[in-house]
């Protein structure tokens, strides 16, 4: 397996490019990689750091099933997830690949909780698991197929499971500690997906190429963007409020940069509609202003809570029957349109804004608050650099790139409930209210964080209990391999892991092996060759150090 002269180039980070070269890994399909023997060695080193802190915390090891019958999933309602694998069997049985576990562990706890003297109980695996992601990319950042740590606990009560999570957390900071990511890792409020429909917390390894956007303020505020909040920062708000106008436009101007360049004003001062249709045929719109996106999670979470149902964007036609038109859709007292509005806040910010006018390349100048019919205000946006915080007076936001290496929730019942989880209490009296959660950590994501993490120019510098190898011998003339081999045999006596490089000929000469040392971030690196010998013994260096004459 040896390493390549240059970088594939087949990702969008410089670090799969690196995994490539040194053979670390090859590609099998988009968001599926196989690890070559040098990678294997770090996958499982850090494999083997995360198993460590999880025995020490006391949960139990066990592997659960990957292919999982129908029946499991049709229980909690998650079958139809598109994101999850499924396979067909014979006749009309259907499979799933599994992409977590929390109905396989359910239906195995269900036989053996039976009493509260059974609570609280934990157990994790380190398993393969399958996710349909519509775009796998960023090499072992996002894929099809991943490596993944995911750990359940089960608790009587909600005290015990808050007790619980506490140690969750401490366990996962001292794995990143150990890994040498802690100091730029932080753990972060985010969204609870289709695994859990409460709020999680992830872990983040703040990087350049992050996916992700932590948003921060001094006071220990920490979320992801897609929860994040902040107090949009003030615009011409000293400005006299003019008088409506209606003008003529053109046709083309359906986006907000092309309001703003044809207006000739900045993209704050346009005004945003987005329009919206509920499962039940109701219509309401987000307002905000135009330099501003519209955070779904959000609109999500607001009307579930107001209407309990779910929307989905209206379409041309809708707009149409509305008596209004795609990219002109303002929501003026005058318009008559049968549209439930609810303004974001930040349009507090600004004020004479720029709008549509309910008809094709009809436009309105001096759009104010006072001109909108608007229900209610709420925070619906995607806060941006310059955002201050709400939590400490005039500080702004800080925005950080980062990725994902951890992420842990708290399921409540979600699955306990519906597989019909019960316990005796100390009064023998049935409890039917199991609490639940779960841990996961991606291990091949967190190699592929690492990587990008601890790149150099000639390789990555893993960390030592990390690194494939601890200690890499490089022997010039065939004469000297015997004095390497007994050397390796030592070292290895000591509990090192060692590689012998041998190899010979013009091809193979010193260079090309401290460049394979280094692509390899294997820490300590000795040569034995004739200048050494005559020196008295080998040289050692230990990465960041000066090199030395080790006496034989």
């Amino acid at each position: 397996f040896s390493t390549l002269k240059t970088r594939p180039k087949i990702s969008d980070n410089i670090s799969t490019s690196i995994l490539l070269q040194g053979s670390y890994i090859r590609q099998a399909m988009a968001g599926a990689y196989e690890f070559l023997p040098m990678g294997y060695r770090v996958l499982k080193n850090i494999e083997n750091i995360i198993r460590e802190e999880m025995d020490l915390a006391g949960y139990h090891e066990m592997l659960f099933s990957i292919l999982t019958p129908k029946e499991l999933w049709e229980t909690t309602d998650r079958w139809e997830i598109p994101e999850y694998f499924k396979v067909p069997g014979w006749g009309t049985t259907e499979y799933r690949i599994a992409p977590t576990a929390e109905e396989n562990v359910t239906n195995i706890f269900k036989e053996y909780i039976q009493s509260y003297k059974d609570l609280p109980t934990c157990v994790y695996q380190i398993q393969k698991k399958f996710r349909n992601e519509k775009r796998a990319k960023s090499g072992l950042l996002r894929g099809r197929e991943f490596v993944m740590k995911d750990a359940y606990s089960f608790h009587a009560d909600i005290k015990d499971f808050e007790e619980f999570y506490k140690g969750v957390i401490k366990a996962y900071n001292t794995i990143f500690d150990r890994l040498g990511i802690a100091k730029d890792t932080v753990m972060a409020d985010a969204d609870g997906g289709a695994i859990s429909d409460k709020n999680s917390h992830e872990f983040q390894t703040f990087l350049p190429i992050g996916e992700d956007v932590i948003v921060m303020d001094s006071s220990g505020y920490c979320y992801n963007l897609e929860l994040a909040s902040g107090i949009a920062d003030e615009k011409n708000i000293s400005e006299k409020e003019e008088k409506l106008e209606i003008i003529d436009s053109v046709a083309e101007i359906v986006t907000m940069e092309k309001m703003a360049d044809y207006f000739k004003a900045p993209l704050w001062k346009m005004l945003k509609t987005v329009v919206y249709k509920t499962d039940s045929g109701k219509y309401f719109s987000i307002i905000l202003r135009g330099d501003l996106d519209v955070n779904e999670l959000k609109v999500e979470k607001f009307i579930r809570k107001k209407f309990s149902e779910g929307f989905k964007q209206a379409t041309e036609e809708d707009l149409q029957t509305l008596g209004t038109v795609r990219g002109f859709v303002t929501p003026l007292k005058n318009s008559n349109l049968k549209i439930i509005n609810f303004a974001d806040e930040s349009l507090k910010s600004a004020k004479n804004y720029f709008g549509g006018a309910n008809s094709l390349a009809k436009s309105s100048k001096n759009v104010n608050i006072s001109d909108l019919d608007i229900l209610e205000f709420g925070d619906f946006n995607e806060p941006i650099e310059g955002f201050t915080s709400r939590n400490i007076p005039n500080e702004k936001l800080v925005f950080k790139r980062a990725s994902e290496v951890g992420n842990i929730f708290h399921l409540g019942n979600k699955y306990t409930k519906p597989f019909g989880i019960t316990y005796l209490d100390e009064n023998n009296k049935t409890v039917d209210n199991v609490e639940m959660g779960c841990y996961g950590i991606g291990v091949s994501r967190l190699m592929g964080v690492m990587a990008e993490y601890f790149m150099t120019e000639n390789g990555i510098a893993w960390p030592e209990n990390v690194a494939p190898y601890t200690h890499y011998i490089i022997v010039i003339g065939e004469e000297n391999i015997e004095k390497a081999e007994k050397l390796a045999k030592e070292l290895e006596s000591e509990g090192k892991t060692v590689i012998l490089d041998d190899r010979m000929g013009k091809k193979f000469g010193f260079g090309q092996k401290a460049s394979d040392c280094e692509l390899w971030g294997i820490p300590n690196r000795i040569v034995i060759s004739p200048k050494t010998l005559d020196a008295g013994g080998y040289e050692l260096t230990k990465r960041g150090q000066e090199s030395e004459i080790i006496k034989f």
